[in-house]
């Protein structure tokens, strides 16, 4: 993506930007080097499968994130593959986060990985072999645990992003040579299209509606694997306040995140009119490659050990740095939920007066956002063993 390839005149769409616009809170854009000419991202999910579920218990019971000795091998194997396995495969960036909400299992780990070569990052994922990997398990663990990945590719002309503030680099914006630029494309209705450069003549419509989710797929110890056949939208959308005084903060977590949260809830129970295709709601455990640099200067948060039952428990305070991230329908279905919808309206609104209570220049919250406008075939997954409503599962024929 770059702000110098949206397109101002001369297109087959017009924009939705009013005439004469100027921008009432600054915005910002990331611009990748010019040697850059796709976005590829896997998501790989280490997943709980307990019949009981005794770490879904203590995660409520605790407001904790809690693993099991299967799922931390499982953790381990992955994370040795990111770090040394893959060799030249290595991903150019990643984080690690974990599932609080959403369509997958509380305390489910997930790795997000970003590479900036389609050939690599689709040899990338043939060399994990996550289906070989679990396998690899004993045969005890293979039956409590899931694992699943989420890939796409997509040019930058079908990605746009956006941030609240220019020092903090989340995903793709922390790759060495991107910058976070201004720009006039930001706080009106429809501007998140507009951002696509290839919306200068994509209307980003999906082939086909897609069926009504079932959620009451057999899943369990089979392998499910695929390709989207329609287009559709992948969002990871984020807040970080690590850097918010008090007050700020106490701001944040008592009034926005709580109607961000509610949000989130409406869309999860409501897919067939929201277009909400397995949306997660989580939290960061490892952040972006140039924050991670910034806190091992200064010092970052711990996490603690102490066993309970063969769970790892984390008893210090979670990271102050949350996402959602998942699949839309199409941007049609985003539009019309941000536009139309009472749970978007308080969270728009809620973000605006946020920005003016703190002040515009000098509030330390962050959001920001990632969107693909994905076409046929540039999706790809695989689950195995996971719960029948995990991710894609359920919305697309597998």
């Amino acid at each position: 993506m770059s702000h110098s390839q949206i397109q101002t005149e001369n297109r087959e769409l017009p924009l939705n930007q009013p005439e004469n616009w100027q921008v009432k809170f600054p915005r910002y854009m990331v611009e990748l080097p010019e040697h850059v000419h796709d976005v590829n991202v896997s998501y790989i999910g280490i997943q709980p499968r307990y019949e009981e579920k005794p770490a879904r218990g203590l995660h409520t019971e605790l407001n904790a994130h809690v693993t099991s000795a299967a799922q931390r091998t499982a953790v381990a194997k992955v994370e040795e593959w990111i770090r040394q396995g893959a060799g030249e495969l290595s991903p150019v960036l990643w984080e690690k986060i974990y599932v609080e909400a959403g369509c997958d299992v509380p305390d489910t780990e997930i790795y997000i990985l970003y590479w900036i070569d389609k050939d690599v990052a689709k040899a990338a994922n043939k060399s994990l072999n996550l289906q070989l990997l679990h396998k690899t398990l004993s045969s005890s663990d293979q039956k409590v645990v899931g694992l699943w990945r989420e890939s796409f590719t997509v040019p930058k002309q079908r990605f746009e992003t956006v941030y609240s503030g220019n020092d903090y680099q989340p995903g793709i914006a922390s790759l060495e040579g991107a910058q976070q630029v201004g720009h006039k494309f930001t706080g009106y209705w429809g501007a998140a299209r507009d951002r696509f450069p290839a919306s200068s003549h994509d209307p980003f419509e999906p082939e086909y509606k897609l069926s009504p989710p079932n959620f009451e797929k057999d899943s369990k110890g089979r392998v499910i694997e695929g390709e989207n056949r329609v287009s559709v939208l992948h969002i990871r959308s984020g807040q970080y306040w690590e850097r918010c005084k008090d007050d700020e903060r106490e701001a944040y977590e008592s009034t926005l995140e709580p109607v961000l949260r509610a949000g989130m809830t409406y869309l999860e129970e409501n897919p067939a009119e929201s277009g909400d295709i397995g949306l997660r709601f989580s939290r960061n455990m490892t952040t972006n490659r140039l924050l991670q640099a910034e806190e091992a200067q200064h010092g970052s948060n711990g996490v603690s050990k102490a066993d309970k039952f063969g769970l790892v428990v984390t008893t210090e305070r979670r990271r102050r740095e949350t996402c959602s991230s998942g699949f839309f329908r199409s941007l049609k279905d985003i539009e019309a939920w941000a536009s139309k919808h009472k749970s978007h309206h308080k969270i728009f609104h809620g973000a605006h007066s946020h920005s003016q209570q703190f002040g515009k220049e000098t509030f330390k919250m962050r959001t920001w956002h990632e969107v693909s406008a994905l076409k046929p075939g540039e999706v790809t997954f695989e689950y195995i063993n996971c719960y029948p409503r995990t991710g894609l599962i359920p919305f697309f024929d597998v």
